[in-house]
């Protein structure tokens, strides 16, 4: 389950990315989030692979990067996520945290098929509550 704030976080993110709303405005934001949610699997199978294999280098490595992908978009989240798994790099603590990303992509991918939905129905996207 992700954090109570993901819903805001996303909407505000993505309120920040919009300037005027026009149709090219609001595909560019739709490719944007279609291409993390697109390269977040595979970003988060690496980092899997990694912690298998005890790689503690490319565990951080590769947690530092689904962190800034994900904070880019306002997934707070997955961000914090991967910031405890890039600290923990090398220790048994990394365990069991994949599955808590995968459930945070998830929710996250929901709350951005909302915000997109509003988007294009012209609606207002300022962070509102969950």
């Amino acid at each position: 389950m992700t954090a109570p704030g993901t819903a805001l976080s996303i909407r505000a993110r993505l309120a920040d990315l919009v300037e005027d709303g026009s149709p090219q405005e609001i595909e560019f934001i739709g490719r944007l989030v279609a291409s993390f949610l697109e390269r977040a699997p595979a970003m988060l199978a690496g980092l899997d692979a990694a912690v298998a294999a005890a790689d503690h280098a490319a565990t951080a490595q590769r947690a530092h990067a689904l962190k800034g992908a994900a904070a880019n978009l306002g997934v707070d989240s997955v961000a914090a996520l991967c910031a405890e798994i890039e600290q923990l790099a090398g220790t048994a603590g990394t365990g069991g945290r994949s599955a808590l990303l995968r459930s945070a992509l998830t929710e996250a991918e929901a709350h951005f098929a909302d915000v997109l939905d509003d988007l294009r129905s012209g609606l207002p996207i300022v962070p509102r509550p969950v």
